[in-house]
């Protein structure tokens, strides 16, 4: 028998198909690689992307220097991507 469980394999599909779907999914996974990205090349955040990181960091520090566009240390930017990682696995 193979290593891949194809009832597992299955569901996963599934889930893609779904999330495709589903418009605020596919809106959420849009802005979250953004997000993603910015940071990776050290951009500001801006409008809607700026919006989004800001409702998912707790810390007001972080906030308020993704508000002023400075650059984030990588402690910072492990933080946001854990937290909107958190806010993804909410149901």
């Amino acid at each position: 028998m193979g290593r891949f469980n194809s009832a597992k394999s299955s569901k996963l599909f599934l889930q893609l198909m779904e999330e495709d779907k589903n418009p605020e999914r596919k809106r959420f996974n849009k802005l979250l690689n953004r997000v993603r990205r910015n940071l990776k090349k050290d951009e500001p955040l801006t409008r809607d992307v700026l919006e989004f990181a800001l409702n998912a960091v707790r810390d007001d520090k972080i906030a308020e220097k993704l508000k002023r566009g400075e650059p984030l240390s990588d402690y910072e930017k492990h933080m946001i991507d854990g937290l909107l990682r958190m806010t993804l696995a909410k149901p």
